[in-house]
């Protein structure tokens, strides 16, 4: 039974070349396939060509200019205020304008939001609203805390994890139905006592698109992902100043080429003959392809990384930490090899870069995975099951995880 649904985003998804983007991107063209869809996002200057994109793919876009506060003067007024900054800072009166006039224009049946971030808006009370949590947020603020060393942002870090904790938990009590990446982060639901619904909906890949090819380049390695979000940025440092050099002193051609958007400054400045920056592409699997191992050395965030199911589908060995796969259905030495101090990370990757066979291995073992758990085409379906329960007003019935093949299915 065809459905009227309003999905709401913090960006437009697409093109759809980081995580979130892919997420919602996916989800999209899936629903609006075999029900009515609305999208309404904030928009940026040159991003006519995104909203041709999802239009052709029979989303119907309402966007509302972003207005591009100072983040510096927001965090800022946070300080002060009871309410959190991550809470707040997409909260704007012209985006709830446009959703009061849309929802009294057209018959919306479900609304579905993608994030807590989001979650101070308005639907007037009478529609089910479901939660798609691409993080838990508050949890990502709190390992934030405990991982950098600049006291700001630890202290900033903090201050918004105890502020959006109340703010994201209420929201889960708010919502019809909460969607979330993994089952740990069904039960971190569980235990923090919220009694709403709730389906595991994990980050897929479109296997078609990304597929395995032979071949690579020796001692080549590759970190993917949006640069500017905390837990990269983080991640690409510690990796070049403390990993990389003992991969080198038995490695001495080893390499690091970083693709993804809006890298800081600091770092920019590790760019030289053995780090590569390329910024944006448009399509990153010249990169997969080139690259011998895809290195994953995260130590703080939250859901699950996009950027290692990518690698798996491509058929290229992974190395990670072990927060950095957490939430995937993994065995460490059977789909990837885990890691977390620096000599043993470099020791991962000086394994995988001497062992051709164990690299073969593991990459095929990682496909076979992906095909079986991670298809955006059944997991997109079990959204549409959620999206059709909520809508119809159906009770719950111990939802599992849809990446369990028995219940990839589309339909309520």
């Amino acid at each position: 039974m065809p459905v009227r649904i309003l999905v709401l985003t913090a960006a437009l998804p697409f093109p759809p070349v980081w995580g979130a983007a892919i997420r919602n991107y996916q989800f999209l063209r899936h629903l609006a396939s075999r029900h009515r869809v609305w999208l309404l996002t904030y928009v940026r200057p040159g991003d006519a060509a995104g909203i041709a994109g999802l239009e052709a793919a029979g989303v119907t876009v309402r966007a509302v200019a972003d207005p591009g506060t100072g983040k510096r003067m927001a965090q800022l007024r946070s300080l002060f205020s009871t309410r959190s900054y991550l809470g707040g800072w997409l909260h704007h009166a012209a985006m709830q304008h446009e959703i009061d006039r849309l929802l009294a224009e057209e018959d919306i049946d479900v609304v579905l939001v993608e994030g807590s971030h989001l979650a101070r808006f308005r639907f007037g009370g009478r529609i089910p609203v479901v939660l798609d949590e691409h993080n838990v947020e508050y949890e990502v603020l709190e390992r934030t805390f405990r991982s950098e060393r600049s006291p700001l942002r630890r202290g900033f870090a903090w201050l918004e994890y105890v502020k959006f904790r109340r703010e994201e938990r209420a929201a889960w009590r708010a919502a019809s139905w909460i969607v979330v990446t993994s089952e740990r982060e069904r039960d971190l639901i569980r235990r923090a006592g919220c009694v709403t619904p709730s389906t595991s909906v994990p980050n897929g890949v479109d296997l078609e698109y990304l597929a395995p090819c032979p071949g690579s380049e020796p001692d080549r390695l590759l970190f993917t992902g949006r640069i500017s979000y905390r837990p990269n940025t983080d991640a690409v440092l510690h990796f070049v100043r403390r990993v990389l050099p003992l991969i080198r002193r038995r490695r001495p051609e080893a390499s690091l080429t970083v693709v993804g958007a809006g890298a800081p400054v600091e770092v920019r400045r590790l760019a030289g003959p053995r780090v590569e920056l390329t910024g944006a592409v448009a399509d990153v699997r010249p990169y997969w392809r080139r690259s011998a191992v895809v290195v994953a050395p995260i130590r703080f965030g939250g859901g699950t990384r996009l950027k290692i199911v990518e690698a798996m589908a491509m058929g290229r060995p992974v190395v990670s930490t072990s927060l950095g796969c957490e939430g995937l259905e993994v065995t460490p030495g059977e789909h990837l090899l885990v890691a977390d101090s620096p000599p043993d990370f470099a020791d991962a990757v000086v394994r995988l870069l001497e062992d051709a066979e164990l690299r073969e291995e593991l990459g095929r073992r990682g496909r076979q995975l992906v095909e079986a758990r991670y298809d955006w085409r059944r997991l997109s379906a079990g959204l549409e099951r959620v999206i059709v329960r909520a809508a119809l007003g159906r009770p719950a019935t111990g939802e599992r995880s849809t990446a369990d093949p028995r219940v990839g299915r589309s339909g309520p």
